[in-house]
């Protein structure tokens, strides 16, 4: 039997997720992208967005997943069946990238954590070296805080993006480690630079181990003004309307994984706490280097 199964591609901060997409995108007659749809749940919990929090339904005694907790009715919305133009004849697979900090926080002590739920997804994992994550998410971060500080954003409004807790590593690691055992199923996990090495090479290899028909169109793709993803507006940033630029830019420019541009390369001076974050966040990814996919 065929997989059929949503792809949820899990992910850290910084770590060319979203360049990853952009095959699938491509191909929309064969695949349902959806780009971190747990992301605008968690902003509004964490900045107390109460019109977004309201909104969320509970779910149905019919749904797959039946448990009440706020990303259920997400979750649910990734499984139901997808199909070109609504021609049912035409079902597409459903593809998804988000980050595991958010849903491995999430899920602690709950049933989002069980067998039951997780087997309905075909999990995959990206991770990057945190020599690059790490300075890239710095970067990205100050570009934010310059923006909300041209645009004269309120306190109220301003949180923390670059800190310990959001670099991801080290969730991304427990995640993995907790979806491998719980489901017992073997998992494509993909080193970054691999990835902009040898696109080719890696994209079969992800798409044989995730049940996908790989084409050489995957590798390349045109150059876009802006990807627009989210269906609704990230809460309480209104402050900052070109949010999206500043941490999409270089994923909107490339049309291929093994591009790089000079704001990619550029150094600046980092202050001391990147390189002690990239020190502690270096364990996690030698970890992770044992079970990546290799060619």
């Amino acid at each position: 039997m065929i997989d059929q199964r949503p792809i949820i591609l899990w992910a850290h901060p910084r770590s060319r997720s979203t360049v990853f997409e952009r095959p699938f995108l491509q191909l929309d007659q064969e695949f349902y992208v959806f780009h971190e749809p747990l992301v605008p749940i968690r902003v509004a919990h964490y900045t107390k967005n109460e019109k977004i929090l309201n909104n969320i339904q509970s779910p149905k005694p019919t749904d797959p997943i039946t448990f009440p907790h706020h990303f259920t009715p997400t979750l649910n919305e990734i499984i139901k069946p997808r199909y070109y133009n609504g021609d049912q004849t035409k079902p597409l697979r459903v593809f998804v990238k988000d980050f595991a900090r958010i849903y491995f926080d999430a899920s602690k002590g709950n049933p989002l954590q069980s067998k039951e739920t997780l087997s309905k997804f075909k999990h995959t994992f990206l991770f990057r070296n945190p020599e690059q994550s790490v300075k890239s998410y710095y970067k990205a971060a100050n570009a934010s805080y310059k923006a909300w500080d041209e645009a004269n954003a309120p306190n109220s409004e301003r949180f923390e993006f670059f800190s310990a807790e959001h670099i991801g590593l080290k969730e991304l690691r427990a995640f993995y480690d907790l979806i491998k055992n719980v489901t017992g199923e073997e998992i494509a996990l993909v080193d970054s630079d691999d990835l902009v090495q040898e696109p080719e090479k890696i994209l079969r290899k992800y798409c044989e181990m995730v049940g996908v028909e790989f084409k050489k169109e995957m590798l390349e793709w045109k150059a876009e003004e802006e990807l627009r993803f989210w269906d609704v507006n990230l809460p309480n940033i209104h402050y900052l309307p070109d949010l999206y630029k500043i941490w999409h830019k270089n994923a909107i420019k490339h049309t291929g994984f093994n591009e790089t541009n000079k704001e990619e390369k550029e150094e600046i001076e980092y202050p001391q706490y990147v390189y002690d974050l990239i020190a502690e966040n270096k364990p996690h990814y030698e970890y992770l280097l044992q079970y990546k996919i290799n060619i």
